[in-house]
């Protein structure tokens, strides 16, 4: 009860704000958010254009006041699409987001300036105080987390009862009318953009997640190393690598069974995960391997990282039931630094996994730099498959 209790606190979290989501998820929310943006600017820049003729003709008038206000909104669409086109981060796409909506509402003031503010259900004019529900409805095609989404409304909202106190009907039955149906709206509209939010969560949970520990899996834990190496690199900056195996973990899965095994290896995860900055990565590499990569980390503090982790791995009483006593665990671990601006992820893996090999090699519980190895050791057991990870 309390599990489920705590895993539905932590959804609706992350439904209501984008603060607990991972940085790679926010990169491909970005993705997701820029190729709509781009599609919507575009595309209402267009129809926005195409209704210059419909207004000359069925307003009937020589004023040209709307057409010009038209031309100013396709032309901030438009430059808004290829600005956004040009962008990549999520903070970059909420700010074109903000634009979009901003851009809608201030046509849509202006329009109802220019039309003196009407309100009658029987002339032509009125479609344009019907705006608001269009572009409260257009916000359905993103995946927004409920703060965003109420803040995007409320800025639709504002503008509409300004418009509304101007044309002397904020206070008629037909305006309240509208009011509860657009309340509505909104609300339904904010449903379907946290369905869509919380289906991507779901989905890169999937992708990207180990389902026993809840890190990341090899292969988005990979992805994301090798681009954080590439900035890293360009910086000249230090960058440092753990690679980390739970020692004598076949004697605890032949001894204890798979179930103990596995509580074993979350235990070390949320172990490991007391030690991280919000710039480390780690992950599941495969079976009871983990890797932690430390940007902007020199070999000293690495060492000191190793220690850390390893005190809190021994200080570790896994309690499982059926079991009188608390297994206990150790680990080894390997590091490697990148010492020049031409170090890969492959040879940086690579050293780690040689000195993680020369850790336990010297009797396990212990932490080794690749620095710090022998030669023999680095030229007998070099392991084939660390090729795949480039």
């Amino acid at each position: 009860m309390e599990l489920t209790y705590r895993h539905f606190k932590l959804s609706l979290q992350e439904l209501w704000s984008a603060k607990r989501h991972a940085t790679s998820f926010n990169t491909t929310r970005a993705t997701y958010l820029r190729s709509r943006i781009i599609a919507l600017s575009y595309v209402w820049a267009v129809l926005t254009l195409i209704w210059i003729p419909v207004d000359n003709l069925l307003l009937d008038t020589d004023d040209y006041s709307l057409a010009i206000l038209r031309i100013c909104l396709a032309a901030v669409l438009f430059s808004i699409g290829h600005i956004v086109s040009s962008r990549h981060s999520l903070r970059d796409c909420r700010i074109a987001l903000a634009a979009l909506v901003m851009s809608f509402n201030g046509f849509y003031l202006l329009a109802n300036h220019v039309l003196g503010y009407p309100h009658a259900i029987n002339t032509f004019s009125y479609c344009y105080t019907l705006l608001p529900f269009l572009h409260v409805i257009m916000l359905t095609i993103f995946p927004l987390s409920i703060r965003e989404s109420s803040s995007l409304i409320l800025a639709t909202a504002l503008t509409q009862i300004y418009v509304d106190f101007q044309s002397n009907s904020l206070l008629t039955l037909e305006t309240f009318a509208i009011y509860w149906l657009q309340t509505v709206v909104g609300f339904l509209v904010i449903w379907a953009q946290t369905s869509k939010l919380h289906m991507m969560l779901r989905l890169y949970r999937h992708a990207t997640l180990d389902p026993l520990t809840g890190v990341y899996n090899r292969r988005m834990l990979l992805t994301l190393a090798k681009r954080d190496i590439e900035n890293t690199r360009t910086r000249s900056r230090p960058y440092s690598v753990l690679l980390m195996d739970l020692d004598k973990f076949k004697r605890v899965n032949d001894r204890y069974g798979h179930f103990a095994g596995d509580m074993v290896l979350q235990a070390f995860t949320k172990a490991v995960q007391e030690t991280l900055r919000t710039s480390d990565i780690f992950g599941r590499y495969g079976g009871e391997e983990f890797i932690l990569f430390l940007p902007q980390c020199s070999a000293d503090n690495a060492q000191l990282v190793a220690s850390r982790i390893m005190g809190n791995v021994r200080d570790l009483r896994i309690e499982v039931e059926g079991l009188s006593e608390p297994i206990k665990v150790t680990t080894s671990i390997g590091i490697s630094t990148s010492v020049s601006t031409q170090d890969t992820l492959n040879q940086l893996l690579e050293k780690a996994d040689l000195a993680l090999y020369h850790a336990k090699n010297n009797g396990r519980d212990c932490s080794r730099l690749f620095d710090h190895c022998g030669a023999d050791v680095q030229e007998k057991h070099k392991r084939p498959w660390l090729e795949a990870a480039n």
